[in-house]
């Protein structure tokens, strides 16, 4: 999953926690091939993409985090709560977190 954007609030210092800011995520999901759900085409053989966005969207409303890496923490075990996943990574990106840098980015891999 590229391209997922979510309001959050997220920095260390007192001017970051005002007012949400959008964040970038991506997400890798590791699944296994099962037979089923390869001939079958049925979404009930995998892992649903709507659950990975409520996941990132619910963990992102919870609480406010000063860092990156606790986002992107809390996120990787908000997701791999999910059925039917082998593995996954995370990425946290936040645009602009200085003046002069573009952007931070963390990941996070976990094997289930």
């Amino acid at each position: 999953m590229q391209g997922v954007e979510v309001d959050c609030l997220l920095g260390v210092y007192e001017h970051e926690q005002r007012e949400p800011r959008r964040i970038g995520v991506e997400v890798e999901l590791f699944v296994p091939i099962r037979e089923s759900a390869a001939h079958d085409d049925r979404l009930s053989g995998t892992v649903n993409y709507e659950a990975v966005m409520q996941a990132i969207n619910a963990t992102a409303a919870s609480r406010r985090f000063k860092l990156v890496e606790s986002l992107c923490s809390s996120m990787v075990e908000e997701i791999a709560r999910l059925p039917g996943l082998r593995a996954l990574r995370v990425a946290v990106t936040k645009p602009h977190p200085m003046p002069g840098l573009g952007s931070v980015r963390i990941e996070q891999w976990r094997q289930l």
